[in-house]
């Protein structure tokens, strides 16, 4: 009895907090190749919830045109995600949905 009780107490203290520390790492490490895989153009997401697309890539800092002609610089670290939808008829979709290099429609 005493030998169940100690395993099941050695997996609720030391191997459930193993796995959740090792998912967290994997999920820190995708994050780390995404950050280092940016590019201009790209529409991102930063940790804050900021959307916007990088203007800039610099060695620790990116700029983000989060409206038209407003660039806001911020760490590369704090980019989070590509966002690949937005919301139709929001600000959002008529700045960030162009492509900035594609002609403007007249």
């Amino acid at each position: 009895m005493d030998l169940l009780l100690l395993g099941l107490l050695l997996v609720v203290f030391v191997a459930l907090p193993l796995i959740s520390l090792r998912k967290q790492n994997q999920r820190m490490k995708e994050i780390r190749t995404f950050q280092d895989n940016l590019h201009p153009n790209m529409v991102v997401k930063t940790t804050s919830g900021m959307h916007g697309r990088i203007s800039h890539i610099g060695e620790t800092t990116v700029d983000l045109e989060i409206s038209a002609g407003v660039v806001t610089t911020w760490d590369r670290t704090s980019i989070l995600a590509l966002v690949d939808s937005v919301e139709s008829g929001s600000q959002q979709a008529d700045q960030l949905g162009k492509d900035p290099e594609a002609p403007e429609e007249q």
